[in-house]
């Protein structure tokens, strides 16, 4: 499956920095919500059936490409990379909605936890499906 918007949004003025660009800190922002939407698109979501499992970020390797300036609009693409038995790699692209541009590239390795407990579980079977499919043969 080809990639899937999972953040969209402006830049804000007081998301800038003192160098007038957005600064770092509201890239992983961006990143977090998109997280949430990858397990609202995999069947984790606050209302699942699968109850109190979420995805916690494990690593993040972040390229910024081209600065980010107030009112600019952007859209993050995720595409699913790799599905494990407890973890799942996926690629967030941020671009620029005026030019299609890349702003960020970002991977990201995400365990799945047990909220309770606080510690890693295997994936539901049937999220595991789920995200499977989405990779992009």
């Amino acid at each position: 499956m080809p990639a899937f918007v999972t953040y969209r949004g402006t830049v804000l003025p007081e998301e800038l920095d003192r160098l007038g660009h957005m600064n770092v800190q509201h890239y992983m922002g961006r990143i977090s919500l998109a997280g949430f939407a990858v397990m609202e698109k995999i069947g984790l979501g606050e209302r699942s059936a699968h109850g109190r499992k979420a995805l916690s970020l494990l690593r993040s390797e972040i390229d910024f490409k081209r600065e980010l300036t107030e009112g600019e609009t952007t859209r993050i693409e995720t595409t699913m990379l790799t599905v494990g038995t407890k973890s799942l790699t996926f690629g967030h692209r941020m671009i620029v909605e005026a030019d299609g541009t890349l702003a960020m590239e970002a991977k990201i390795v995400a365990v799945c936890i047990d909220l309770d407990a606080r510690k890693s579980v295997a994936l539901p079977d049937e999220v595991a499906a789920t995200a499977r499919a989405l990779i992009d043969p």
